[in-house]
């Protein structure tokens, strides 16, 4: 679908993210980009959603491409209608492979049940309105979505049932997402920015990328103070095992704070002044489960080894 001849992008530093290499996206591919903040993937799926022109070479797309783009960003929606309302202001219905479904229907499977269908638009929280966002580019049927951190302020159900709807959807598929599990269910081939300035596939999916990420960490950091738990003393050992117990433990935590957050969110949907209030919190919390995520699978992989 995407033929990106040349295409060359860059980050806000001005460096290159593909330099003079080809990137082909065809139908129905499913790819996942991933990336530490500020590496440029956000950059990448605006250029290819045609929101930003490239610094350098050409982005080519097909005449058949219909692209809908989730952003990380609000957008306007209609609120002076209500949920349902603003679905069917798209469309009714929805041909998800074999599998037709009606407005309501997505509606309920992204957490909207027949109650609050009915609720104004303009009455929503921050993660409602994101959605209803996504519900309202899905029902413009385009062949091609390109999602930015699409699980955010989504709760557990909602986040089973995007990944159901993902899983069957039949077209072509750029996610860009910290979601692990997100993204080795619903794409088959893993991108890279490791800052490096350039986009690398990575065979080994996300375990790879995690692997590379901890070595650029690591080879940042003065020989002198690299710790490595390999060859290390049984103290040393048993002092990183001691911190992977902690860590679960404060992920455990982190989980019952985040769905406490979703609970006031959905409770105070109506007080704007709370509802920010609450956004602001739960997303420092997601913010920590990054991180101590990321710290996690590092330690897992390097006892592992």
């Amino acid at each position: 679908m995407y033929d990106a001849e040349h295409l060359r992008l860059a980050t806000p530093e001005g460096r290159e993210l593909l330099g003079d290499t080809t990137w082909r996206i065809g139908p129905g591919d499913r790819v996942a980009v991933l990336g530490p903040n500020g590496s440029g993937k956000t950059t990448l799926l605006r250029t290819l959603a045609g929101q930003r022109e490239p610094d350098g070479g050409t982005v080519e797309v097909g005449k058949t491409v219909k692209v809908a783009y989730l952003s990380q960003e609000a957008v306007e929606l209609p609120n002076h209608l209500r949920v349902l309302e603003a679905i069917q202001e798209v469309a009714g219905r929805l041909q998800v492979g074999k599998r037709e479904m009606t407005a309501g229907q997505l509606a309920e499977l992204f957490g909207f049940g027949s109650s609050s269908q009915w609720t104004p638009v303009g009455d929503l929280s921050g993660g409602q309105r994101r959605r209803l966002q996504l519900l309202r580019l899905l029902m413009g049927e385009p062949n091609v979505l390109l999602l930015d951190e699409p699980t955010n302020d989504l709760d557990t159900d909602t986040l089973a049932g995007l990944e159901d709807l993902l899983d069957s959807w039949p077209g072509t598929l750029i996610v860009v997402s910290h979601d692990r599990y997100l993204i080795e269910r619903v794409c088959e081939t893993v991108y890279a920015l490791l800052g490096d300035g350039r986009l690398t596939m990575l065979i080994g999916g996300v375990g790879e990328y995690v692997q590379r990420r901890e070595k650029i960490e690591s080879a940042a950091v003065a020989p002198s103070s690299v710790a490595s738990v390999s060859g290390k003393s049984a103290g040393e050992q048993r002092a990183a095992r001691k911190e992977l117990s902690r860590l679960e433990r404060d992920l455990s935590k982190l989980a019952e704070s985040e769905k406490r957050l979703l609970a006031d969110l959905a409770a105070n949907a109506t007080d704007h002044e709370k509802v920010s209030e609450l956004d602001a919190k739960l997303r420092d919390v997601r913010a920590q489960v990054e991180a101590a995520e990321e710290r996690w699978l590092a330690l897992g992989e390097q006892i592992e080894g």
